[in-house]
């Protein structure tokens, strides 16, 4: 049975080897000619091309984008919510295909939010970049836009929270068995421990296509932030932030995976 196990794995990693050795060649000669044109290039130019759109950006585009931000998720994520709340109301409780097209209205509000939330605080970030990092120089960002931008990203926390309360409050409508609130810090944990297995099959699933997107969009970014280090002066706190939620999300699945192969491992 070793024997067998063996020779298996032999053949597999035979078979895996050229192609592995193929992807590292051309990643090799892509990073040498990405290299070779940076080193051509005049990089003054183009740093100062990168500076003046970071100033415009985290000066001007940053507070109107925090300003505008909650208002398209609400002509987006409204809409959507009504549409479901509707069909939710003349439900019989049995077709599964207007369930089934509720549920999906509703997951897509969700990311929606989610990734508003994002959004607002990048927005928020490069706007203290704006004001507060280039304080006391010609670059910095006025007050009143500042000021605007920060009462701006209050109502983008508001917002994302309250549509979250009411799509989660409609979503128990399909499923009356699940429990929790999104004001609850432990919300995640008790929707989770409501799912039956094959709802938690499918978490699975999902987080581990997260993991993998997570891993190579850490990788493009730590080759980006790398380039950018060596090339524009950007420094290693780029690189290094990268790698310090690469190496927490590589931690946290190792140290779960180790958990729940011990007997009686579980969440």
């Amino acid at each position: 049975m070793k024997n067998n196990s063996d020779e298996m794995a032999k053949r597999e990693n035979k078979k895996a080897l050229p192609k592995f050795i193929l992807i590292v060649v051309l990643s090799l000669a892509l990073g040498g000619m990405l290299g070779f044109a940076l080193v051509t290039l005049n990089l003054q130019d183009l740093q100062g091309a990168l500076d003046g759109a970071g100033l415009f950006f985290t000066n001007h585009a940053a507070p109107w984008l925090l300003i505008t931000l909650p208002v398209a998720e609400l002509a987006l994520c409204l809409p959507i919510y009504f549409s479901a709340k509707k069909q939710l109301a003349g439900w019989d409780g049995e077709n599964e295909t207007v369930s089934g097209q509720a549920d999906v209205k509703l997951s897509v509000c969700l990311w929606v939010t989610g990734l508003c939330t994002v959004a607002a605080l990048f927005l928020l970030a490069a706007m203290f970049a704006g004001f507060v990092g280039n304080a006391g120089t010609e670059r910095m960002m006025p007050a009143p836009m500042f000021f605007g931008g920060l009462a701006a990203f209050l109502a983008d926390l508001l917002v994302p929270m309250v549509l979250q309360q009411k799509l989660i409050d409609l979503t128990k409508r399909l499923y009356p068995e699940k429990k929790g609130s999104v004001y609850d810090p432990k919300f995640q944990k008790k929707w989770y421990a409501c799912c039956d297995e094959a709802e938690r099959a499918i978490i699975g699933q999902c987080a581990f296509q997260a993991y993998q997107a997570m891993c190579w969009t850490c990788m493009a970014l730590w080759v980006v932030f790398a380039l950018g280090g060596m090339f524009f002066s950007w420094g290693f706190l780029p690189a290094m932030a990268v790698c310090i939620v690469w190496g927490a999300g590589q931690s946290v699945y190792s140290w779960w995976c180790l958990k729940l192969d011990r007997p009686g491992g579980k969440l």
